[in-house]
């Protein structure tokens, strides 16, 4: 099993950056075929052999992705690639 995490600080509005976790959760549906449930400040996605969550507040946008053992080889590009996807929509 491996671990991705991924913190940013942000000063953008709650509703805002919802609006953009919304549009990182459509690029990994479909690069990933991740599915994903708003709870509250936190969107639960998930997928056979992964899952994981990114969790927002005022100030900071945490993304944490488990990767099952069909994923090991290939976690340090799945890391670039996610990170590559929350880069684009938070800067």
């Amino acid at each position: 099993m491996a671990l991705i995490n991924i913190t940013r600080k942000h000063n953008i509005p709650l509703t805002d950056i919802k609006l953009k976790i919304d549009a990182i959760a459509i690029e990994l549906k479909e690069e990933y075929q991740l599915q994903s449930e708003w709870e509250d400040n936190c969107l639960f996605f998930r997928r056979k052999g992964a899952s994981g969550s990114i969790e927002v507040d005022t100030q900071q946008f945490e993304l944490n992705l488990v990767l099952g053992a069909m994923f090991n080889t290939v976690k340090n590009k799945i890391e670039k690639d996610v990170t590559a996807i929350v880069d684009s929509q938070l800067i």
